[in-house]
């Protein structure tokens, strides 16, 4: 799927759940909003969301944009710690929780 966000700004998921996905063409998306539930696609052992902003709505040549999260978990040494407005990188593992279950 792919969304437009702006001028030359695009975000693209990849992976949703194949019938899960429960916004329309066209339709405005706002914080919060389901869009679709990560599926279990492409050469993986575990469902996941492939994630990204670029600069093209073709995936195939887009080029990535960075981004920062408002609020994510970062596995370090053997726990999950809490990060705010933070920029993860490629080596690192993370995850979100839904947005009505952060303090």
């Amino acid at each position: 799927m792919i969304i437009v966000c702006g001028d030359n700004v695009y975000a693209g998921l990849v992976h949703l759940q194949t019938g899960s996905i429960q916004v329309s063409v066209g339709q405005c998306v706002k914080k919060g909003e389901i869009i679709g539930r990560v599926g279990h696609s492409g050469n993986s052992f575990a469902p996941h969301l492939h994630f990204q902003l670029m600069d093209s709505s073709d995936i195939a040549i887009a080029n990535g944009l960075p981004l920062a999260f408002e609020q994510y978990e970062l596995f370090n040494n053997g726990i999950w710690e809490k990060v705010n407005n933070g920029i993860p990188t490629n080596k690192e593992r993370i995850r979100f929780q839904k947005s009505n279950e952060w303090g």
